[in-house]
């Protein structure tokens, strides 16, 4: 559901990974939020267009499409936070250049 900036900034905060794993998305923009949050995604390997921000081990996980298999992937995280730390911050560089006034001028001009 819906919540204000302010409380999205707080979740993102509070969190140690991300998990975003939706079927065949065109885009995915809550990997770039989780991404400017420096968090890293967790994701199935059928997202889509997710998959163009999240790569296996350089900015998050991409399981199959499995309970178990996105489970062991949560559980990875959860217990090194060296990882989620490197992976977070490999994403924050990855949408560096990714904000709503460059896509707004881009999509204007």
């Amino acid at each position: 559901g819906f919540v204000d900036d302010e409380a999205l900034v707080a979740l993102y905060a509070g969190a140690r990974a991300v998990f975003y794993a939706p079927i065949d998305e065109d885009y995915g923009y809550a990997t770039v939020e989780a991404f400017h949050a420096a968090r890293p995604v967790v994701t199935s390997a059928d997202a889509g267009g997710v998959l163009e921000f999240v790569t296996h081990r350089e900015t998050g996980l991409v399981s199959p499409a499995d309970p178990a298999a996105i489970a062991v992937h949560l559980d990875e995280l959860a217990a090194d936070t060296g990882l989620a730390e490197r992976l977070g911050q490999a994403g924050r560089q990855r949408v560096a250049g990714i904000t709503w006034d460059k896509v707004v001028q881009a999509l204007v001009v």
